[in-house]
């Protein structure tokens, strides 16, 4: 089970739903839980996020993804952090048009609940970057952006041949391996059926076509 927090402090959700954390799979954080990040200030013990999310990862035995802006190298960075027990990893949006620096690791992690790729804002627009994905065979891809493109994320997850779980302001969703939405939802905290996906990305053995006009 996927929970999905948007538009909402972290601080604010943990006091009314720590409990219940236990029994989900996966907590994503998307910008409205974390305003942003300063990895210097993460490295010099100045701030704790990292810590606590680490704790809350152990403690309760779910993987977190965190959306947010990452200050670091001199740059601002739209990115996501997955923490599993520990920190697996950052990952950038490549393409930003906005005032975000453009990044540079477009990755998937190994997690308790599977291989988890990652994309960032304007990313979903950019078809190589889907093939870079698959390649990488994720249970499921998380795509974290300001617009909802319920279309992409289908034809994705038929590509990719995993589940695909969207996360944007105004609304949440999950897809199915074949591209059918499973649930969807507009609510700040939303529960999401987790999905995922078959070993062998369909890009690999040519069986699906896709274009992005």
């Amino acid at each position: 089970m996927l929970c999905v927090v948007k538009n909402i402090s972290l601080n604010g959700f943990l006091l009314s739903h720590l409990p219940a954390i236990g029994e989900k799979d996966v907590l994503a954080l998307s910008c409205g839980a974390v305003k942003s990040v300063d990895m210097n200030a993460e490295l010099r013990g100045e701030e704790d996020l990292f810590a606590r999310l680490t704790t809350l990862s152990r403690d309760k035995g779910i993987t977190i993804l965190l959306h947010t802006d990452f200050y670091a190298a001199g740059g601002t960075f739209n990115s996501a952090a997955v923490i599993d027990g520990g920190i697996c990893g950052v990952s950038d949006e490549i393409n930003p048009r906005s005032y975000h620096d453009a990044g540079g690791a477009l990755r998937c992690f190994n997690t308790s609940r599977g291989r988890v790729g990652i994309l960032l804002g304007e990313d979903i627009l950019y078809p190589e970057l889907w093939a870079r994905l698959a390649i990488c065979a994720p249970s499921a891809i998380f795509c974290f952006s300001k617009t909802y493109r319920a279309g992409l994320y289908s034809s994705l997850a038929a590509l990719c041949n995993c589940g695909v779980c969207a996360v944007s302001p105004e609304r949440c969703g999950c897809y199915s391996d074949c591209g059918t939405l499973l649930k969807s939802a507009y609510e700040n905290i939303s529960f999401l059926p987790f999905p995922s996906g078959g070993r062998q990305p369909r890009i690999l053995t040519k069986k699906v076509r896709t274009s992005i006009e």
